[in-house]
């Protein structure tokens, strides 16, 4: 038998160091095995921010320069199948369709709706002179109603994103200036008019971005404030502020130039008829009786008027009852609804305004 040879623990010693060499080699060279790659963590997308919410359409405007507000809620009112035909007389299917397919919204199916006007300064250009400003609550997708506004717009279109769900749109349609809003999932404003930097489409995205806090919004005023949380809830309400003047300060017999604030509300009853009752704000109650008889002398002058015959206001389904306390005077009347509406739908804009505006 032959014997290993005596060279071999040499050779397997020389061929590990090869060995060993040649692995170091080829990892060098980027041959040999690799690490691992490193484990790429992808975070989690962040959550998104909750709506913005607008507790109520009246925290969007100020008081300044208010010339009148009207709180509806049309929803309400249109789901009475009693009121449904005589509304209709007043508001026009036609044309709520029509503004319907302009706007993307349908006033009639609206859960609130609050209007506005205000006075522009005395140096603003005329085109400024009136605004007018319409807020809705409403169920379609934000950017739809955009779009139906932008597709309006003839020239000087302008957006800006102010925050989250927080967007301005402004520009003219023929010569008139007109700007839209859009407030948290729910709420639009429409301008028509006025001045788009500081008209009450921009000062309403100021109080939802928290830039005005400082600035009294409409029922800041202590005057409107009482008026509307004595008026209850009616679906429908108007607020004037005070001091009246002119003409205005004529109307009642007199009594509107001693009063801070107006309001008139009309709400249905279970009997199917419409309760007028309007407020008069102001410190009449040292006067008590002679204040309640210059209103109820006041209402019989407008009853007897021809406006009053066209609404129905001589013939009152129930006497109206007038009365006076420390906040100020008020009257409530029971009228027939489809004649009052009736009327207020062959009236003129004209004939309204004289309610608050006979010498």
């Amino acid at each position: 038998m032959t014997a290993p040879p005596r060279d071999l623990p040499r050779r397997q010693l020389l061929g590990s160091l090869l060995g060993g060499v040649g692995a170091l080699t080829m990892a060098a060279a980027g041959c040999g095995p690799s690490a691992p790659p490193p484990q790429v963590v992808t975070p989690p997308p962040p959550p998104p921010q909750p709506d913005r919410h607008v507790v109520a359409i009246t925290d969007l405007l100020t008081i300044a320069r208010l010339q009148w507000l009207v709180l509806a809620r049309p929803e309400q009112l249109m789901a009475l199948d009693w009121l449904r035909p005589s509304l209709a007389r007043v508001l026009r299917d036609d044309r709520l369709d029509l503004l319907a397919r302009a706007t993307g919204i349908d006033l009639r199916a609206a859960p609130e709706l609050v209007l506005a006007s205000y006075r522009a300064g005395r140096d603003a250009p005329a085109e400024q002179r009136n605004t007018i400003a319409y807020f809705v609550r409403h169920r379609r997708p934000q950017l739809d109603i955009e779009r139906k506004f932008r597709e309006r717009l003839t020239s000087r279109a302008t957006r800006r994103v102010g925050g989250h769900q927080l967007v301005s749109v402004d520009g003219n349609i023929g010569l008139t200036h007109h700007s839209f809003v859009a407030i948290g999932p729910d709420v639009a404003g429409f301008q028509y008019g006025g001045d788009a930097r500081r008209g009450p489409a921009r000062i309403a995205l100021l109080y939802a971005e928290g830039e005005l806090d400082t600035i009294p919004r409409v029922l800041d005023d202590p005057a409107l404030r009482g008026l509307h949380d004595r008026m209850g809830a009616p679906p429908l309400l108007a607020l004037l502020p005070g001091p009246f003047e002119g003409r205005m300060a004529r109307g009642a017999r007199g009594l509107l130039g001693a009063a801070s604030g107006l309001s008139a509300g009309l709400e249905p009853t279970s009997r199917q008829t419409l309760r007028l009752h309007v407020q008069l704000a102001g410190a009449f109650a040292a006067d008590g009786p002679e204040a309640t008889a210059y209103l109820q002398g006041a209402w019989e002058d407008l009853a007897k008027s021809d406006l009053g015959h066209l609404l129905g206001l001589h013939e009152p389904l129930s006497p109206p009852a007038v009365a006076v306390s420390e906040h100020g005077l008020s009257l409530a009347v029971e009228l027939d609804a489809g004649r009052l509406l009736a009327g207020l739908a062959a009236a003129t804009v004209d004939d309204i305004q004289q309610i608050m505006k006979q010498d």
